[in-house]
């Protein structure tokens, strides 16, 4: 072998250790304690006009409550796409009443109007908004939907944040996402509960938060 080809390899080994370095730092391995999967996007024509200002879609504010169907709860938690907890986002709900119908003026015009009942006499409103905490929860108090078009019983939900924008999905209530234990629920949630039902979900947005934990 000669000098040339020593000095040639000599030099080679001592890059490697450099450039095995840049390629650690410049590489970013996603596993899940930094990592969330982004909620899939999810368009529904239906939503209204204008939402309830309350997360309560029994009824309105001083109405009495008159409606149709099993009353749930609907517990989720935002979370942004390394698992922080998203604090201050709006959280709009909306959802067809116990007839399959969607009781309220949807804000799209080229919908199928045997879907929409505006003359209901129920209390039920269909739609309604929340904010999360600190800790990125949420909840609504509202009533389980029947299949609408086809689709599982779901609700629709839209999240609106300052700073990570916008995502539109659906919640199906499937069996899976009950929650038996609802030790996080607070105390006056729990008093308006009985034997109701809790649904529990995690929304993932795309983006970071303000907030690292």
């Amino acid at each position: 072998m000669t000098i040339q080809k020593l000095k040639s390899i000599g030099l080679s080994m001592l890059l490697l250790p450099t450039l095995a370095a840049q390629g650690a730092e410049d590489k970013f391995y996603i596993n899940n304690l930094n990592h969330c999967k982004i909620t899939k996007t999810a368009i529904n024509d239906y939503e209204p006009v204008k939402f309830q200002s309350t997360n309560n879609l029994l009824r309105g504010t001083g109405e009495m409550p008159v409606y149709c169907g099993k009353k749930i709860i609907i517990k989720g938690r935002l979370l942004d796409q390394n698992c922080v907890p998203v604090s201050d986002a709006k959280i709009y709900l909306w959802q067809a009443d116990c007839d399959g119908k969607y009781p309220y003026q949807p804000m799209r015009s080229k919908v199928d109007l045997s879907l929409v009942n505006l003359e209901n006499a129920s209390s039920f409103k269909g739609s309604g908004t929340a904010t999360t905490n600190n800790l990125g929860e949420f909840y609504f108090i509202t009533t389980y939907p029947p299949k609408v078009a086809g689709e599982k019983s779901h609700v629709n939900v839209r999240v609106d944040h300052r700073m990570l924008g916008k995502l539109q999905t659906k919640l199906e209530l499937s069996k899976s996402h009950i929650d038996d234990l609802q030790d996080d629920l607070d105390e006056i949630l729990t008093t308006m509960m009985d034997d109701t039902e809790v649904y529990s979900f995690d929304i993932t947005i795309r983006g970071e938060s303000l907030s690292r934990y």
